[in-house]
């Protein structure tokens, strides 16, 4: 399986990290260490050089907070992937919900959009189709910056796999090439931790849907809830969750920290497979 985007596509046989760059003064796990376009662009850069596949660019933290003006991401984002589109070897993508910004990006050179509201806006389906860029359908409950009062009680595991077949759907009737598109299941996105933890423990049922899975498990509140870890303190428990997600057949890993998982990633493949995909000189 592949996975299409503006600069190529990836080969989905293998499970993938995508590094995550958070262009904001808010982010919940790096504390805003990497706000500022100079800071940005390094740590993408140490990302890519760590082994990251994807490097993604965030200009607006999906916490409970005052949702920026669509100029003020802009101005945040555009510069940061203008140069790590000019300079990285790999895909650089955009995670917003807002038409302009992706617009912006995509124009800045972003190969893949990340739209964690589900494609739900009409000018974000006109801009990604008008683009070559890949896509990730994200599942939602609710509505993003907007605190549920209430998770819904209904069968998480099959309300996703139901909703990303029909998103699928949609977003090809508009001209988005199926080839282009990878699933999100939404952990963390307007479920509890229980939800979020059922969603990880059925995730081959996303899977089965046939297109590429991608997990956003770095540092969510389903690791504190399991293991009792502040987010500073979730890699360990990020790491198990990328080998049993990966060992169920999701393939793409939005994460922090890449080196670490990285090699858990290596070792998980070599299993699976029963030899490395390539030996590495061991020094002493």
């Amino acid at each position: 399986m592949i996975w299409r985007h503006a600069r190529g596509a990836l080969d989905c046989g293998r499970g993938h990290l995508v590094g995550i760059v958070n262009a904001t003064p808010d982010s919940f796990t790096d504390e805003g260490r990497h706000f500022g376009t100079e800071r940005s662009v390094a740590h993408g850069r140490a990302l890519a050089e760590a082994g990251a596949s994807v490097v993604e660019v965030g200009g607006e933290s999906l916490r409970f907070s005052r949702r920026l003006d669509p100029a003020e991401e802009i101005e945040r984002v555009e510069p940061v992937v203008r140069r790590l589109a000019r300079e990285l070897p790999v895909p650089v993508a955009i995670d917003t919900f807002k038409a302009p910004v992706a617009e912006a990006a995509l124009a800045a050179g972003a190969a893949i959009v990340n739209d964690p509201s589900g494609l739900r806006d009409p000018a974000m389906v006109r801009a990604v189709a008008a683009s070559d860029a890949g896509l990730v359908l994200t599942h939602y409950f609710g509505t993003p910056k907007i605190r549920p009062r209430s998770f819904p009680e209904i069968d998480v595991p099959s309300a996703v796999a139901d909703w990303s077949r029909d998103a699928i759907a949609r977003a090809v009737e508009t001209g988005i090439d199926a080839e282009r598109i990878a699933l999100d299941p939404g952990v963390g996105l307007g479920k509890s931790p229980e939800q979020d933890l059922d969603l990880l423990v059925r995730i081959d049922e996303v899977v089965q849907i046939g297109r590429p899975v991608f997990v956003p498990i770095s540092n969510k509140k389903v690791i504190g809830a399991a293991t009792g870890a502040e987010a500073k303190d979730r890699l360990a428990g990020t790491a198990a969750g990328v080998v049993w997600c990966r060992q169920r057949g999701a393939v793409l890993f939005r994460v922090h920290e890449v080196a670490f998982l990285k090699q858990a990633l290596d070792m998980t493949e070599a299993l699976m497979d029963g030899r490395p995909r390539r030996w590495h000189d061991v020094v002493k």
